[in-house]
């Protein structure tokens, strides 16, 4: 493909990630609570998702999708109910404790990781997102499939860019929390925002 229809790609890329949607207020509100390592896992469980997305329009299941008011739906209302879930979690979680137990670290990794796969994979406006973006940059003398390839990776490296943006930003905003004195603010404000992503995607419209 030319270069500047891939640079406006990227561009464009990059604008639609900017945007606050459930994954990077999913990221904020966790990057205020637990730092930037912890919160490394959740980026890699929604670029996980990300990709297993961009396979389900390559291999046109979005028309299911689209097609399909229950499907998307119930894909919708348990994206939302598990931000909610998260989010009251989080309001009601206690005075952090330091964990010295490497087995405990590692599990809570994972459930990071799970939980972005589980809030990213589970908002079907980014299949349509994909589905429609992707085709507006396919040159048709090309292969096909290579291009969208090349533009899906494209697209997940800039959505890796932009979370890894925001995660930096809420830290520098955590460093002004006191754990000692202000973990219940820390904790209710990643809450509400979790919370509030979660009731932003539940009444999203196809």
């Amino acid at each position: 493909m030319f270069f500047p229809l891939w640079l406006s790609f990227v561009g464009t890329s990059f604008v639609f990630g900017l945007i606050p949607g459930p994954s990077v207020c999913f990221t904020v509100a966790h990057a205020l609570k637990h730092g930037t390592r912890r919160t490394l896992p959740t980026i890699l469980g929604q670029l996980a998702a990300n990709c297993c997305q961009v396979m389900v329009v390559l291999f046109g299941l979005s028309k299911l999708l689209e097609q399909s008011v229950v499907f998307f739906q119930g894909l919708k209302i348990i994206g939302a109910l598990y931000l909610v879930y998260l989010g009251i979690r989080q309001w009601t979680a206690g005075k952090p404790v330091p964990n010295t137990q490497e087995g405990a670290t590692e599990l809570t990794m994972r459930r990071a990781f799970v939980d972005g796969f589980v809030v990213c994979g589970t908002n079907p406006k980014a299949i349509f997102f994909y589905a429609a973006l992707l085709p507006q940059f396919i040159l048709p003398h090309y292969d096909t499939n290579t291009q969208l390839a090349f533009l899906a990776i494209t697209n997940i490296i800039v959505a890796a860019s932009v979370l890894l943006f925001y995660t930096m930003i809420a830290n520098r905003v955590q460093c002004w929390f006191d754990m000692g004195r202000l973990w219940k603010t820390q904790n209710r404000l990643s809450g509400t925002i979790m919370i509030g992503a979660g009731v932003a995607m539940s009444v999203m419209s196809r």
